[in-house]
């Protein structure tokens, strides 16, 4: 994939490889790192000459390894008055393109329950917490399952795979690849979660409370 930054200064590239063991890793994960021209060319030397031709052009140092770490969904989002939020609660892989999304559908419901309990702060973070979680973890996974598809190796799965993805872009079934699947996308751009919030509120807040009171009643 590339596009185009910087009101057209620079050109960015994103090019996705498997992880690699570095022996300057002691703790056996990093978030970024300076990446090498010589190893992205060599990975890529069977790749069309296109393709080789414009990696050729990219200045030594300006590759960023950018690692795509997962992360198991958190058992609770809230305690008392403080919550988590974004990426703090949800870290997504990028694959279906919700991570800053998500992070507003948080801001939102927030600003909702903060407005209708103002009062009772950790009530109001209980039912953000109830409104949001399950989402929430729903699409963190399918960002995880999407990568799974589509980086299939070649093979009898990798040609089910493409045959779905045909399939579905002539309106029949499922694709495999989840941002592009019409199912999918009404569930993840259909839903109004501070509409949700609002018109379901006794719901939510009736779940919370409950909530709230098995955690009491757990401690004690």
């Amino acid at each position: 994939m590339a596009y185009p930054i910087r009101n057209n200064q620079v050109y960015n590239m994103v090019l996705l490889h498997p992880d690699k063991p570095h022996v300057d890793t002691q703790e056996g994960e990093f978030w970024t790192r300076k990446g090498d021209k010589s190893e992205m060319m060599e990975y890529h030397k069977d790749w069309c000459q296109e393709v080789r031709n414009r990696l050729s052009y990219v200045p030594e140092g300006e590759i960023i390894e950018w690692t795509l770490n997962l992360r198991r969904p958190l058992p609770s989002w809230s305690e008392n008055k403080v919550v988590l939020v974004g990426d703090a609660c949800h870290p997504m892989l990028p694959y279906v393109a919700q991570g800053a999304a998500q992070a507003i559908e948080d801001a939102g419901v927030l600003q909702c329950v903060l407005a209708k309990c103002s009062a009772d702060v950790p009530l109001a973070l209980a039912v953000y917490e109830s409104v949001r979680k399950a989402r929430g973890k729903a699409i963190q996974g399918s960002a995880a399952m999407t990568r799974v598809e589509l980086h299939l190796p070649d093979g009898l799965a990798q040609q089910e795979r493409d045959r779905k993805i045909r399939e579905a872009s002539q309106g029949t079934g499922n694709n495999p690849d989840l941002w592009a699947d019409q199912t999918f996308q009404e569930f993840m751009w259909g839903t109004d979660v501070m509409k949700d919030t609002i018109v379901k509120w006794p719901e939510h807040q009736a779940r919370a409370k409950w909530t709230l009171l098995h955690a009491l009643t757990a401690v004690a």
